[in-house]
């Protein structure tokens, strides 16, 4: 779920007027489910599930409001790579993002990744956002501006969604930052579940998107937090002597031609000041 922005317009349109209220509770909602593009999964029930986790019994009406909201023209349904999805016109407009994260589905054929309508060059018309008037979907829409600076706004955009260093849990997962992270929190807490521990986090923290050093510092903790809640102790280093079963091993003796002399001393003191 994302912070978005409500203007005092939308109270006071006259197609927002003419909704269900319940029609004009999801297309609210909606804002908050989309990603940064204005785009997400065409599936009542993940909407459900993210925006109104407390009301069992209201597929059914979350599918007509969508169906209600595409027939005005609040919404495009399309599939893509075999997905459902939807997507809002006009949203990179009346939402501002300033630092747009990973999106992970494409706007549909006419708009670009970052949501903005396309214009073909060579037609001579100015750059919209949405074809859309106010009383067509609730939000204003200014379709002044030139096609320069429309072309210089959207390379703008696209530089700084590419360079975005914010990413999904799941990138995460696949990260060596992640690889890093989980030794040292196996090395802390030898005892932890942590695939349980790591499929509660990704649940908690579906879709949103944050830089490497956040997910690293949120993953650690929210570890930390675990073990605790479950009563598992942070694990005790392991302190190498000279008949410890490393010194043995990498001498090649056993616990009946273990001796305390300088070789055996001297590499248990020489493990002991590596990082565990």
């Amino acid at each position: 779920m994302r912070i978005r922005t409500i203007r005092p317009e939308f109270y006071s349109s006259e197609s927002v007027g003419s909704m269900t209220w319940k029609t004009r509770l999801v297309f609210i909602n909606l804002w908050s489910y989309v990603e940064d593009n204005g785009v997400q999964l065409d599936n009542p029930r993940l909407f459900r599930g993210q925006c109104m986790p407390y009301d069992d019994s209201v597929l059914d009406a979350i599918e007509d409001a969508f169906a209600e909201l595409e027939q005005c023209g609040s919404i495009i349904r399309y599939e893509r790579d075999g997905k459902r999805l939807l997507f809002i016109p006009g949203f990179e407009k009346w939402q501002n993002i300033q630092r747009p994260g990973t999106c992970h589905y494409l706007p549909p054929d006419g708009w670009d990744k970052r949501g903005h309508k396309v214009i073909p060059e060579d037609s001579g018309q100015l750059q919209e956002h949405s074809c859309e008037s106010p009383e067509d979907s609730g939000q204003l829409h200014d379709c002044s501006s030139s096609r320069s600076s429309s072309k210089s706004r959207k390379k703008e955009e696209e530089n700084k969604f590419s360079s975005s260093k914010e990413i999904t849990a799941e990138a995460f997962h696949d990260s060596t930052d992640y690889t890093t992270a989980m030794s040292a929190i196996k090395a802390e807490y030898a005892n932890l579940a942590v695939t349980d521990a790591w499929n509660a986090f990704l649940s908690r923290h579906y879709s949103e998107n944050r830089t490497i050093a956040d997910w690293t510092r949120l993953w650690k903790g929210w570890c930390q937090r675990r073990a605790n809640m479950s009563g598992i102790p942070p694990s005790k280093p392991h302190i190498h002597t000279w008949q410890c079963s490393h010194v043995l091993e990498a001498l090649g003796r056993d616990k009946e031609t273990a001796t305390p002399d300088q070789q055996a001393c001297q590499l248990a003191e020489k493990l002991n000041k590596e990082p565990q």
